[in-house]
């Protein structure tokens, strides 16, 4: 048995990782990011129709980016 781990667990301990703090939030509300919250990104506002944030009941929240330098807004598609 090799002691390199797999790509498929090294992913999968990422997303635990950096992800698993959402499991068990219940969505409050998803709201579109107003103009400053576009500009505090250095998104433009005019040009970032999926910009949106998603919050939790207990107030915390997340915006999904298009990658993780913050390149734009993510779209959010169902599965």
């Amino acid at each position: 048995m090799t002691k390199t781990k797999s790509k498929d667990t090294k992913r999968a301990e990422y997303i635990a990782k950096d992800y698993g703090k959402f499991v068990g939030k219940t969505i409050g509300r998803i709201r579109p990011l107003t103009p400053d919250e576009c500009e505090g990104m250095a998104w433009d506002y005019d040009h970032e129709d999926y910009a949106v944030a998603v919050i939790f009941t207990d107030g915390t929240a997340f915006i999904p980016m298009a990658d993780p330098e913050g390149n734009g807004a993510g779209f959010l598609a169902e599965a």
